[in-house]
């Protein structure tokens, strides 16, 4: 046995070699013999994890021994099994330590094996900070690029988090030094060589509320092998990135933040084998709404070239909310604040306060009109100019995200008319409904004695309330009164009201006012790889929001090993297919690679038939295109929406 060198703190590269050889050796027999193997997954996971422990080792006497002694069992093991060996001993010690010189400073990284069971692996940069910790005097406002260093930053474990609540476990996570990056890539540039690839940056989900980018969710096996660069980020949620109180508060703190790190992008990703000219920007649910918000803002112009919101609108009724010196107000009360109503005491007094307390305090500022509107995100995006008297001069202490609503930015052709869009939906978004009744079991009985809450904000019904709601009722649930019997129907509505029509809005404003096509899909395959339902624990036949993620990301604690035939498989492989092709192309399904995966083409929504016919990629166990999804719905909300408000839009 070989024993482990005094003083170290963990097994040898021989202990680990030489127990992984026997593996290897026992999976070659077995093929031969029984043809019995270990699962691919299985096997990848194994390498994967001990890849990890081998980040630590060094090359001892005992494995110089081992490799070089004529009567070694190295020496004896099959060919086949030593090459296997050979080539994963290479890939522990492979750019172990990759150098990378950015515009502020050199980072260090390192090549990791795929999570997936694939053979080969990707270079991972976790951790790089791109703006400077936004505290003090810089809470509440955008925060500052990151300064420049000397010597040579570690960049193999992930930054922090930005704080936030759990959405499972309900417990406090974060730093306000959140303000990181994580940069993944197949391929780095080497000599004169840069690979020049297509670059996706990713914006999480979470309400603007609480999540990150990091790998627990969002690992990058999956995209990264199809030769894109991907960026993962954090941005400040709840009121440290989206609190409004006036020109020094101004809110959207946390969209800034996204800018900041597109700047970050545009500089520095050559260095990582990027193509800055070639950038995409995707994200789901508040991601996706980030991602139009993006679209629409001035101070984005030139920092991306394609954009994907998946299940998230900027017009859906949660994305943005009014601008109000109030709830801060009321946030600072909450909080023990005592003193005169004046903006500028109560920001000195938040700007005080520890991070902890302002995230768990977060939710007392509801009010009572916000629940019955169906606002559970007290801090959200907003229009920012909201203190500018009309006929005075505009006062703005920093360069502004966007100052009209986005629809009027829609309608006076302010947004990025020149970026291929793709949005969709899945189809049963709303069955995070559940979670809510789980909360509240009351839940079903309020709404059934409160319906009008359910009449969205922006539909101008105010002498015609009770007539509208008992209209909606009526569509959604005939006869039947709110309860456990009609989950299904409720389902239906809050999918309707809180997703599906605000991103149809969003794709007809991008088909008739763009100038670049817009692509719309309809998720509905309801399998093994379903993010969110599997966090919820949710039995319900159907596809929940934020279940698509599964499909393109690789889960940290998902240790699902999937038969390489599998549905889930198929599926996985064209959503990535589709999502890293329209990054390359601006098109999901191009012509002109008869690709056997993808057998369907993908068309765009036109534009001059928009109103009335939608076409869309229908992503099931199979690709179909399909015209106008869900059409009786969709078709009640327009006549609603052109009957009181004069348009279907």
């Amino acid at each position: 046995m070989f024993r482990k060198p005094c003083g170290s703190n963990g097994p040898s590269l021989a202990v680990v070699t030489f127990a992984l050889a026997g593996c290897i050796l026992l999976s070659c027999c077995f093929q031969e013999s029984s043809a019995i193997a270990i699962a691919p997954s299985t096997f990848g996971t194994a390498i994967a994890r001990a890849g990890k422990i081998s980040n630590t080792l060094k090359e001892t006497t005992a494995w110089k021994t081992l490799t070089s002694h004529p009567n070694s069992l190295v020496q004896l093991l099959p060919s086949r099994a030593m090459r296997v060996v050979q080539e994963v001993v290479r890939s522990f010690r492979k750019d172990t330590h990759v150098v990378v010189t950015t515009s502020a400073g050199k980072i260090r990284g390192r090549f990791q094996k795929f999570r997936s069971g694939e053979r080969g692996g990707y270079y991972s940069f976790k951790g790089i900070r791109y703006g400077q910790a936004p505290v003090g005097e810089r809470r509440f406002r955008a925060a500052e690029p990151e300064r420049n260093w000397s010597g040579i930053r570690d960049a193999s474990r992930e930054g922090n988090s930005c704080p936030h609540k759990n959405m499972i476990l309900d417990t406090y996570k974060g730093n306000e030094d959140c303000l990181f990056l994580n940069v993944f890539t197949v391929k780095m540039p080497k000599g004169d060589y840069n690979p020049e690839l297509p670059v996706m940056v990713w914006l999480h989900g979470g309400g603007y509320s609480f999540g990150s980018g990091n790998t627990f969710l969002y690992g990058p096996d999956y995209l990264v092998a199809e030769n894109i660069v991907l960026v993962t980020l954090n941005y400040r949620l709840g009121p440290l990135g989206f609190l409004t109180a006036g020109p020094d508060a101004p809110g959207n703190q946390g969209l800034k933040d996204q800018i900041l790190a597109l700047k970050w992008v545009r500089n520095n990703i050559a260095a990582f084998g990027g193509d800055p000219n070639h950038v995409t920007i995707f994200g789901e649910s508040a991601g996706g709404s980030s991602v139009q918000m993006l679209l629409l803002a001035p101070m984005a112009k030139g920092l991306f070239h394609r954009a994907i919101s998946e299940s998230g609108s900027a017009l859906n009724p949660w994305a943005m909310g009014e601008s109000s010196v109030a709830r801060a107000a009321r946030l600072a009360a909450n909080l023990g604040y005592v003193g005169a109503n004046d903006t500028k005491e109560i920001l000195e007094f938040l700007r005080r306060v520890p991070p902890m307390k302002l995230v768990e305090a977060s939710p007392t500022t509801l009010t009572e009109e916000d629940f019955r509107n169906n606002i559970g995100l007290p801090f959200v995006p907003v229009v920012e100019g909201y203190w500018n008297k009309p006929g005075e001069e505009a006062v703005y202490y920093e360069t502004p995200f966007i100052t009209e609503s986005p629809q009027s930015m829609y309608e006076q052709h302010k947004f990025h008319k020149n970026i291929p869009y793709m949005t969709g939906y899945n189809t049963h978004e709303a069955m995070l409904f559940i979670r809510r009744l789980r909360k509240n079991p009351k839940l079903l009985e309020i709404i059934e004695n409160d319906f009008t809450r359910l009449v969205p904000r922006d539909l101008n019904v105010t002498d015609e309330r009770e007539r509208v709601t008992r209209e909606i009722r009526q569509f959604y649930l005939g006869n039947k009164q709110v309860g456990i019997e009609s989950v299904d129907e409720m389902i239906a509505l809050l999918t309707d009201l809180m997703f599906v029509h605000g991103i149809m809005r969003t794709v007809r404003n991008h088909a008739k006012y763009s100038n670049m096509p817009v692509y719309m899909y309809r998720f509905s395959f309801d399998g093994a790889l379903g993010l969110y339902k599997r966090m919820l624990g949710l039995q319900r036949p159907g596809v929940c929001h934020g279940d698509e993620l599964g499909y393109l990301f690789k889960f940290g604690f998902f240790n699902l090993s999937l038969d390489p035939k599998s549905m889930e498989v198929l599926v996985k492989n064209r959503m990535v297919r589709m999502w890293t092709n329209f990054a390359k192309y601006g098109n999901p399904t191009p012509s002109n690679l008869n690709d056997d995966l993808l057998s369907t083409s993908w068309l765009p929504v036109n534009g001059e038939g928009a109103m009335n016919n939608l076409t869309y990629m229908d992503i099931t166990t199979h690709l179909q295109m399909k015209n106008n999804p869900e059409l009786e719905r969709q078709q009640f909300w327009d006549y609603m929406y052109e009957h009181y408000n004069g348009n279907a839009m």
